[in-house]
């Protein structure tokens, strides 16, 4: 077969202290508290309109993480041992789960050099949502930033509360400073698995606004194959606030100056170190022998794909992104950023200390940094104390190719062919130059457009007010659906790099992958079983088909989850199901924010 291409309540707007942990509350008793490689140098025309603007957000101060302020009197606390309660409890009963967050600067060393971080709760990684399926959610955020924020909950269905979504310019305006947002939505009763939370403005969560999100229900396949249960959390960091670097990325000369006669355009600044829930050395995860561990891996970087091993203990890869596999026996598993995978470890080596490993897949990044260790390690120890470990990596290297685990490898336990498509989308993937900026600014473009958030106009409430009969700027790339279709999306990616893209809403089958441009008829694909995820990797100078239904109102993002790459452009948008969202019920604290935007662009 080839593709054809022929009602929430208002939430409070006072300040408070952030309650550090969760509340259990039953139905109907909610009142939110009232305390507060190289790329080819093409050249479009296009305005110098992002580095205009962030030359003047630097100069007023209005970055994304600059502030207006640099002298943050708290210190973070760092979470480096994600080990889940085994006395929560799972069941189908569903309830309501209550959080106190507040957005703050702190100061904080995850490598051992100081710098100012964003972070919630003065917490890094930020705090561990755990809920049952069909649970209702309950996040109260105060923002205490100098500048606007969101919050988006990655992988999350948002059925009917699109408007919780927490993606700047597309479902929001930023949270403006001193002021609050309540994100109220119920966990779909049919999801489970391994999930995120984080900032959705700018590059914001390169600072440390992230968290994990575990949703447990007693209907998922693996339910009850494991003795206990563990969050490991990947990430690269850097030294310098990323509003300041993705200033420089997003001017003509980038980051090293290798924009200039495009030698090296559009390079991505390398991050200074790796961390391992939070840290890049010391992170410890103290087990008890003779169990079965279901480690929830989950790569919340910004440009870095890891591969993680655990010396000495093969892994069975059970999950990948919410969606159960047919076990499969690996000595390592690499992730890509935004991705997510549950490997099953068993604790029945010698007792002792073992090293776990997150390699950098540094040969991904355009520019090197010399100071980098690429190998990031923290300890794992049962039936002793914990050591130095000694161990060895297995012999058997991973090849350094930025892209997923094998397709044949993620078999989905619960079989699911996709239904017959009934539309077709082509995307191209593209780095390209400016001739407003003497060729050498370098932004990123699907198909013809290079996205720019619409700040004080989100497109969300565009649709919501105009419908089908929605003008999109030029800056909007939006596929519009009036009734339910099921997509056909084939991306070709024009530049040499790997890219993970995320779409917001759903879970897509991917039904093929290869070296060079799509060729219907010839490219192989699959529609059998095909693995089921929400992010994908393109590999570079290569192609991705995947399928999914857009019965799901609202607008959702398709972006790559590079966080410099999203900032230069890399989203576009499918708008499904407008009568629908026509029937949503806005809180009105939603579209009061977005008056307080001022008329300024949140950029860096």
């Amino acid at each position: 077969m080839t593709l054809d291409f022929s009602k929430v309540e208002d939430g409070p707007t006072s300040e408070v202290s952030a309650a550090p942990s969760a509340v259990v509350l039953e139905k109907g008793e909610i009142t939110p508290s009232k305390h507060p490689g190289r790329r080819s140098p093409y050249v479009r025309v296009f305005c110098g309109v992002i580095l205009a603007l962030a030359v003047l957000a630097l100069s007023l101060g209005l970055g994304l993480g600059l502030g207006l302020k640099h002298n943050p009197q708290s210190t973070v606390t760092t979470n480096s041992s994600f080990l889940l309660d085994p006395s929560f409890e799972v069941t189908s009963t569903p309830t309501t789960r209550y959080y106190e967050w507040v957005v703050g600067e702190a100061t904080g060393s995850p490598d051992g050099y100081k710098r100012t971080m964003l972070v919630v709760n003065n917490q890094f990684p930020g705090p561990l949502i755990e809920v049952n399926s069909g649970d209702e959610l309950i996040v109260n955020v105060f923002n205490h930033l100098p500048n606007g924020t969101t919050i988006h909950w990655h992988g999350q269905f948002q059925n009917g509360t699109n408007f919780m979504d927490g993606t700047n310019g597309i479902t929001q305006c930023t949270i403006p400073p001193g002021s609050n947002f309540t994100y109220r939505f119920t966990i779909n009763a049919n999801q489970y698995g391994t999930y995120w939370w984080h900032a959705h403005a700018s590059t914001q969560y390169t600072d440390g606004i992230y968290g994990p999100f575990i949703i447990h229900s007693p209907n998922e396949p693996i339910y009850g194959t494991y003795d206990r249960e563990v969050v490991i959390m990947l990430s690269d960091w850097y030294h310098q606030m990323s509003s300041g670097l993705l200033a420089q990325y997003l001017s003509s000369t980038g980051i090293d100056g290798s924009n200039i006669g495009g030698e090296n355009s559009g390079a991505e600044p390398p991050p200074g170190s790796g961390l391992i829930n939070g840290k890049s050395t010391g992170s410890v995860l103290d087990l008890d022998p003779n169990l079965r561990y279901r480690i929830r891996l989950i790569n919340a970087g910004t440009l870095t794909e890891f591969v993680f091993s655990v010396d000495s203990h093969p892994l069975s890869v059970v999950e990948a992104d919410g969606t159960n596999l047919e076990p499969v026996a690996v000595h390592r598993v690499p992730i890509h950023i935004a991705q997510r995978y549950s490997v099953i470890l068993e604790t029945n080596q010698t007792a002792g200390s073992y090293n776990v490993r997150a390699e950098m897949q540094t040969v991904c990044y355009k520019l090197s940094n010399p100071a980098l260790d690429n190998m990031v390690l923290a300890t794992l120890t049962y039936g002793a104390v914990p050591t130095t470990p000694n161990t060895q990596d297995w012999s058997d290297a991973y090849p350094q190719d930025c892209v997923d685990l094998n397709s044949t490898m993620l078999v989905p336990a619960i079989t699911m062919d996709p239904p017959n498509s009934t539309q077709s989308v082509l995307v191209s993937v593209s780095f390209q130059q400016t001739v407003e900026s003497g060729g050498t600014k370098t932004l990123a473009y699907l198909n013809n457009t290079s996205w720019q958030a619409d700040y004080a106009n989100p497109t969300l409430f565009q649709f919501y007010q105009m419908g089908e009969q929605t003008r999109f700027d030029s800056a909007q790339l939006v596929v519009l659906n009036e009734d339910i279709a099921v997509i056909d999306v084939v991306v070709n990616n024009y530049d040499d790099s790997s890219h993970p893209f995320h779409l917001h809403g759903h879970v897509f089958w991917i039904l093929g992958e290869g070296d060079g441009s799509y060729q219907p008829g010839i490219s192989a694909l699959s529609f059998i079983n095909p693995p089921r995820r929400d992010t994908l990797t393109i590999p570079g100078f290569g192609w991705v088909a995947f399928r999914f239904v857009a019965d799901n109102p609202g607008l959702w993002a398709f972006h790559c989850h590079i966080g410099w790459h999203m900032a230069a452009g890399l989203l576009m948008q499918f708008a499904s199901l407008p009568s629908k969202v026509q029937e949503f019920t806005v809180p009105s604290y939603a579209w009061q924010q977005c008056t307080m935007q001022n008329g300024n662009p949140i950029v860096s």
